[in-house]
């Protein structure tokens, strides 16, 4: 048991790597022509103060959202994984879900507890090292941070209206 466990974190690690390997060989300063011929279209596209971002996201089933940005001409300037743990430990109460979503990314799933009817919960699934997790942020009808937890993902079979 103890060989498989090692064979599978390598090839979780494996995996990872690829994942990243095709943004991480962006050009700098590569224009949204190069980037759009190599990802496709983007997730999300936004107007910034600079220029523009573009969201790639793997969710649901992956566990990264890329933030490009591109200044007023259309050229690349900044490529980052939202979801890592250094990013989501930034996450605090108070934060507007427009800010925290600048970043961490959109989430992939959102929902409502029974005993928390006042908030609405925005999941993320991000990896901490080789460990799947699942990240949660609470908000009030005014979009601002209420609460955040986190915990492992549930191994297995997922139960019904569980994203995580």
């Amino acid at each position: 048991m103890k060989a498989f466990r090692s064979v599978a974190s390598m090839l979780c690690l494996a995996a990872a790597l690829a994942g990243c390997a095709g943004v991480a060989t962006l050009a700098p300063n590569a224009s949204q022509a190069e980037v759009r011929t190599a990802w496709g279209a983007p997730t999300l596209q936004a107007k910034t103060a600079n220029g523009e971002r573009w969201t790639y996201s793997t969710a649901p089933m992956g566990r990264q959202v890329w933030l490009l940005d591109f200044d007023a001409s259309g050229r690349l300037t900044s490529r980052v994984q939202g979801l890592t743990i250094g990013r989501i430990v930034q996450v605090q109460n108070g934060l507007t879900q427009t800010e925290v979503e600048a970043l961490l990314g959109p989430s992939y799933w959102s929902l409502r507890y029974p005993f928390r009817q006042d908030e609405l919960v925005h999941v993320y699934r991000f990896d901490d090292i080789l460990t799947p997790m699942c990240f949660y942020v609470g908000y009030n009808d005014k979009a601002v941070v209420t609460s955040t937890g986190m915990q492992e993902e549930e191994r297995g079979r997922r139960r019904f209206g569980r994203p995580c």
